[in-house]
């Protein structure tokens, strides 16, 4: 990546790196039924990923996710969404598109787990980027530096999850309650 990656402005993506998929490994040391209380909870969702409007972990649900917006990559931050697969404790796969964007582009997100010793490995899979847009590959480059600290929230607020389910995460940083 040339360019300042903090100011997504400057960010340009090297042409070795624009592939129309970013793939991600991430490993939680807690079972996989933890993992997917978290990953598929609208509550937590907002926490860790983006503001889910109607979201189910339930094939066909139809919902809204409302994000940050990325002028420099055509993004409005206003997507709409289908739920493809969820299959509780192993993958949780979505379909979104951007509802205001000039140029119609769909990208598929999917979260799959694998029980491994002493925890869950997590493969996230962002699929559907064009290498021929501008706006697209812009939008790869701020996705690729972002997912880290994406699964990193979903980690924490895996980490604030009761055992038994029975109390929803506490997933904010300042969360300070007791």
């Amino acid at each position: 990546m040339k360019g300042n990656p903090m100011n997504p402005e400057n960010a340009v993506p090297d042409d070795v790196n624009d592939i129309a998929t970013i793939m991600f490994d991430q490993f939680y040391p807690h079972p996989p039924e933890r993992v997917w209380k978290v990953l598929a909870c609208p509550d937590a969702m907002e926490e860790w990923l983006m503001d889910p409007i109607g979201f189910r972990p339930q094939v066909g649900t139809r919902f809204r996710f409302n994000a940050f917006p990325l002028p420099m990559a055509d993004f409005s931050g206003a997507l709409s969404c289908e739920v493809l697969a969820a299959t509780p404790n192993r993958v949780l796969s979505i379909r979104w598109w951007d509802m205001k964007s000039s140029k119609p582009t769909v990208w598929t997100v999917t979260w799959t787990l694998h029980e491994v010793p002493g925890g869950t490995m997590v493969a996230l899979r962002h699929d559907g980027f064009d290498r021929g847009d501008s706006g697209t590959r812009v939008y790869r480059t701020i996705s690729e530096r972002g997912w880290p600290g994406t699964m990193g929230r979903l980690g924490r607020c895996i980490d604030s999850a009761s055992a038994d389910g029975h109390r929803p995460p506490r997933c904010l940083v300042t969360d300070v309650s007791a």
